[in-house]
């Protein structure tokens, strides 16, 4: 019978001679994947595993000490119970392994950090932290398996709290635990989104050299996940921050591609955009309590909105948001001299701030009474998109016979012209535009209006070097330095 055996290929499997044999056939059939001999070791020895997997739940001191003994002896549990209540029918040794909530670590640390995650969209993150910081003590002393992800995720967790709660430097140590905790684990994208939030920490607590180092190491990061564009850029950015990072700055985006000005290439095919760029991130509460002032304002619930950017004001020092929609909702209200001192705010927190310049020019013009309010509420008006052609140009004439000595309704007036194909007239109303605006930020985007269907010639390229200039608005200044160095006047996206 041996000698059958052998010439035909079976093999007899030696009797496993005691519980830990038989355990150790098992763990081996887990870890290769052999589901038809996990199977067949379940239905063979179900009497013993019912009697001694119990005691298996204690999990050896030497296979503690050993972090892949101890993830093989954990997964060939979890395997065993599962393949004894799906083809046994008997759930008793997963129930048992699990236990109750309040008995498995792992289900309590789910359990928590989903209650955690809905306080935290709900921006309650004090209520957050008060969950996650007794999960934390309590996690410490799990080993093995997923621990290290699950340690990295709640410290992560608990300072994104920090951080929106104002708390940039105590969440700094928590993020660095984390980017450590996901390097043991050998989880790359767990430690690209901690070095962010850490370099994004430290920008705004204003510590730009120490910003700089965490943003070179995002960029190895990043390099190591694939992600060679978003590691070229955040290299540039960490020159930018060694450098000193000014409070506010226009960058490009060229087709979605994110570049500083001195990136930009001379010959531009594409779309090009600026936008603005801080030093800092706003704190989620601040953005939620501002797109709900706008909705409000939007309504004409000017003072409930005002209630709102107040609030948001209060809560974050650093953003220029808040101020600056408070400072458009105090003109609403009429209360002029109010809103020159929020955008001064502005101008202290982000220089150049969208428009902030020309609207604190009229804003301080109408609290002098030098301009009516009414010029104001036209600009307003003329924002609407439904707007008509027509009904824009009769509008901004209405309000120029008013309001004769406001230059941005010459750009307005010129823009409508323009949009008409009436270019000698446009070209008109730029020029009186020009030879009444004093202020920098509305003389610049006029000089930008006025230069950018002009022929090239030295007149052009003087009106583009002036609005470069110093105080002037930040869009136009980039604009210029754009068709400068291209030297073409095509049309930006502003």
């Amino acid at each position: 019978m041996g000698l059958f055996n052998r010439l035909f290929g079976r093999v007899v499997r030696p009797a496993p001679t005691s519980p830990e044999a038989v355990r150790e056939l098992l763990f081996d059939a887990v870890q290769s994947q052999d589901d038809a001999a996990l199977i067949r070791l379940c239905a063979e020895h179900e009497a013993l595993l019912l009697e001694h997997y119990p005691a298996w739940l204690m999990v050896p001191e030497s296979v503690r000490k050993e972090p892949t003994h101890l993830q093989r002896y954990g997964q060939g549990l979890i395997g065993i119970a599962q393949c004894l209540a799906q083809t046994r029918n008997r759930p008793e040794m997963f129930q048992r392994m699990m236990g109750t909530p309040a008995d498995n670590p792992i289900v309590r640390w789910q359990e928590t950090r989903e209650r955690a995650n809905t306080l935290m969209r709900g921006l309650d993150f004090e209520g957050a932290l008060s969950l996650l910081t007794p999960e934390a003590e309590r996690i410490q002393g799990l080993s093995g398996g997923n621990a290290e992800s699950m340690k990295a995720m709640t410290s992560g967790q608990m300072a994104a709290c920090h951080f929106q709660a104002g708390r940039a430097e105590t969440a700094l140590p928590l993020f660095r635990q984390a980017i450590d905790l996901c390097r043991r684990a050998r989880d790359d994208e767990g430690v690209v989104v901690y070095l962010e939030n850490s370099f994004e920490a430290h920008r705004y607590l204003g510590q730009g050299g120490d910003a700089a180092g965490v943003a070179r190491e995002l960029a190895v990061a990043l390099e190591q996940v694939g992600q060679a564009s978003r590691a070229r850029r955040i290299r540039k950015v960490a020159e930018v921050v060694r450098a000193g990072e000014p409070l506010n700055r226009v960058v490009a985006q060229l087709d979605s591609v994110t570049l500083e000005l001195d990136e930009l290439p001379a010959l531009i095919e594409g779309r090009l955009q600026f936008i603005f760029c801080r030093n800092r991130l706003d704190l989620a509460r601040t953005t939620a309590l501002v797109e709900r002032g706008r909705e409000l304002g939007g309504e004409g619930r000017y003072g409930e909105a005002l209630a709102l950017f107040q609030e948001a004001r209060r809560i974050d020092s650093y953003s220029p948001e808040p101020r600056y929609e408070g400072a458009v909702t105090l003109l609403h209200l009429q209360r002029a001299s109010e809103a020159v001192s929020w955008y001064d705010e502005v101008e202290a927190l982000a220089p150049g701030w969208y428009r902030c310049r020309a609207e604190r020019w009229l804003a301080a013009g109408i609290a002098a009474g030098r301009i009516p309010y009414g010029a104001f509420t036209v600009m307003r008006t003329l924002e609407l998109p439904n707007l008509g052609a027509e009904d824009r140009l009769r509008l901004t004439r209405q309000a120029i016979g008013e309001a004769p000595g406001v230059p941005e309704l010459q750009l307005q007036l010129g823009r409508q012209l323009t949009a008409l194909d009436r270019k000698d007239e446009a070209r008109e109303a730029l020029e009186v535009g020009l030879a009444q605006a004093e202020e920098p930020d509305i003389r610049s985007r006029l000089l930008i209006e006025s230069a950018a269907d002009a022929a090239p010639s030295a007149d052009r390229d003087r009106m583009l070097h002036e609005a470069m200039e110093p105080g002037g608005n930040l869009v136009a200044a980039a604009m210029a330095r754009v068709l400068l160095h291209s030297g073409t006047g095509q049309r930006l996206v502003h």
